[in-house]
């Protein structure tokens, strides 16, 4: 499969926008502003997935730290799920990275299928879960914490680190 990893196209943003408030839970989700637009060069940097005939798939937000790249939101259009675009994506990612790349995932729930096929998907391609009990802090006052852990490419971050790093600089709050 041949996909291009790049920063955003303006005519692809829309279409982004609509991907970004489909695949996330408003609780999960930070304004669409700070992620199109972040006010510096720390807030999250977009990056754009498309085909090999160069049409949108999907999009990749990361985070740059000293020990490790945060993947914030990672989302391929639907109709594309299970063509191997997102495999590749997370593959292409992990590869041009010389740190770890971190990211969090939904606790399993037999009730939602979908947590555990997440967490296979990430662990096929090399992720492993850090032993930790991660909460996702609000995005905004009005939203809820969220239960989550944190899965790695590297299994030697000390996952309480990771944790006051990605409070500290992705969700702006102190020790949760």
């Amino acid at each position: 499969m041949s996909i291009t990893i790049s920063s955003p196209l303006p005519d692809c943003m829309e279409r982004a926008r609509h991907l970004y408030i489909e695949s996330f839970p408003p609780e999960e989700r930070r304004p669409w502003q700070q992620i199109a637009k972040p006010a510096d060069g720390t807030g999250p940097q977009m990056l754009m997935i498309a085909d090999s005939a160069g049409e949108f798939a999907g999009f990749i937000t990361t985070w740059h730290f000293p020990a490790f790249t945060y993947v914030e939101h990672f989302a391929i259009e639907p109709e594309r799920r299970g063509t191997g675009i997102g495999g590749e994506a997370i593959a292409q990612l992990v590869s041009r990275e010389n740190l770890p790349v971190v990211l969090e995932v939904e606790r399993p729930d037999p009730q939602l299928p979908l947590t555990e096929r997440r967490i296979r998907f990430y662990a096929r391609h090399g992720f492993k879960i850090l032993p930790y009990n991660y909460i996702q802090p609000p995005y905004s006052r009005e939203l809820p914490e969220v239960p989550l852990m944190l899965m790695s490419t590297s299994s030697s971050l000390d996952p309480e680190e990771v944790s006051r790093t990605l409070h500290r600089e992705v969700y702006g709050v102190g020790r949760f």
